[in-house]
């Protein structure tokens, strides 16, 4: 399949969400902050990224800057249920999808199912 990123500071949201994706086919890379993210996707083109959104050192959707306005990159946030009003709106449409935590292989397999209905990009 494609490259797929995984931020999370989460060691075991981090893991289950990387042996998923890999389950399914996916390369993966993981950060556990917002900097180490961003020297990944400054290196390697991804045609995925799963990032939590409250990390120790910002927030997921920060990262969506270091990708700039790239096309071939999905977006997906993982967020708490409460945490849902705090995207900001311009972050929210740049979105691909959210996922909602605890993540089941169903949901993930769902959502990359519909941001790559035309295949990975």
């Amino acid at each position: 399949m494609s490259d797929a990123l995984v931020v999370d500071d989460d060691p075991v949201t981090r893991l289950v969400l990387t042996h998923m994706l890999r389950a399914q086919g996916w390369t993966t890379d993981a950060a556990t902050d917002v900097p180490e993210a961003a020297v990944l996707l400054r290196e390697r083109a991804y045609a995925l990224v799963i990032s939590d959104f409250q990390l120790p050192s910002g927030t997921g959707t920060e990262l969506l800057d270091v990708l700039g306005e790239s096309a071939s990159t999905r977006f997906v946030l993982l967020t708490g249920i409460i945490e849902y009003s705090a995207v900001p709106v311009e972050a929210s449409q740049r979105l691909s999808a959210r996922l909602t935590k605890p993540v089941s292989s169903e949901a993930l397999r769902e959502v990359l199912g519909r941001i790559f209905a035309e295949g990975p990009a």
